[in-house]
């Protein structure tokens, strides 16, 4: 009988994340001498090296004492050159000693951790969302879209987060009116369909983007036309009830460690994206430090990034695509009643 494998959890763990992080680090942290100390000259916030290891990178934001006096550094100038974030008294060949944090600095338990993993996060949904990845795409629909109030042909009617204008006055979603999601970014395409009570049989029918702003038309049975503009998805309007449907690009929100929980029960809602969101976080974590290794991390993390979209890539390289000519007119469709556009 064939030994059953374990079935790996859907998504990496938050701790998955850290976990690589620290090992990504390594390099970074086995680099730091925790305690140098040697002999300095000081004039007001200035220090020059005299003796000992000479200062680096590392000493920015620092605990930095003087002759048994603790002060931090604002600036490393240069390898024999401090700034200290306060002046010390002027002083000649005394001691110095550096405190510099060595360890499991990016450990799940410090405060600074988790955001700045939500900040690579965010990140990583960007140059995901920029690779048209399907995670930060959704479909939502709207229904009973309030009919045009406003019959003038320059009057327009627009749908935001908190509800719909319909021409004349502001429906709020508490009031019925339909609404954007709150994790609405912009409407990829937009269909329509005139709206019934119960089931509804009607087709949706594509609607045209108009990205140089809706044209002043008489007012229609149907919008077909839309423009998306000050957060807003603006249309002519109708004169009956309609639904639409929109494909929008979305966010995932930031992680958050529930009550209870911990970072090993924490779900990171993008699959196989630990090593993209490790290496962005070890970039974000070693650059405001004056880390060198910056620029190599963020590389490495767009590779990672690069294959979480080959996956995607190659499943929509197996239909052909052929997009529609700019400004073609299109049919609406047999069996509806709805004629051509």
């Amino acid at each position: 009988m064939p030994v059953q494998l374990p079935t790996p959890a859907p998504y990496d763990t938050l701790a998955t994340v850290t976990s690589q992080a620290r090992t990504i680090l390594a390099d970074y942290i086995a680099g730091l001498i925790p305690n140098p100390q040697g002999t300095c000259n000081v004039v007001g916030a200035t220090v020059t090296w005299v003796s000992g290891p000479q200062f680096s990178i590392y000493f920015r934001g620092a605990v930095f004492t003087i002759n048994g006096v603790n002060f931090a550094v604002f600036q490393v100038q240069s390898p024999t050159k401090i700034i200290l974030t306060t002046p010390a008294a002027t002083q000649n060949a005394v001691p110095w000693m550096a405190t510099i944090q060595t360890g499991e600095i990016f450990n799940d338990s410090q405060a600074y951790v988790l955001p700045t993993v939500n900040l690579a996060w965010r990140k990583l949904q960007k140059k995901l969302a920029k690779r048209g990845h399907p995670r930060l795409e959704r479909e939502e629909t709207l229904v009973n879209l309030p009919i045009m109030t406003n019959l003038d042909p320059s009057a327009q009617q627009y749908v935001n987060w908190s509800g719909t204008y319909d021409g004349t006055a502001f429906q709020t979603a508490a009031q019925g009116a339909p609404a954007l999601p709150q994790d609405f970014i912009s409407p990829l395409w937009v269909k329509e369909r005139p709206h019934v009570t119960g089931t509804n049989l009607n087709r949706f029918c594509p609607m045209r983007p108009v990205p140089d702003g809706l044209r002043s038309w008489q007012k229609g049975s149907f919008n077909r036309r839309w423009d998306w503009r000050n957060d807003e998805l603006h249309l002519p309007g109708a004169i009956q009830l309609l639904d639409l449907r929109i494909r929008f690009a979305t966010y995932l929100a930031d992680l958050a460690v529930a009550n209870g929980q911990s970072f090993v029960t924490t779900p990171v809602p993008i699959m196989r994206c630990s090593e993209a969101l490790a290496y962005y976080s070890a970039a974000l974590f070693v650059e405001p430090r004056g880390g060198v290794l910056a620029v190599s991390f963020d590389q490495k993390g767009d590779m990672a990034t690069d294959q979480i979209t080959d996956a995607d890539a190659k499943l929509k390289q197996r239909t052909s695509y052929s997009r529609r000519a700019w400004g073609q007119r299109g049919r609406r469709g047999r069996g509806s009643g709805l004629g051509r556009w």
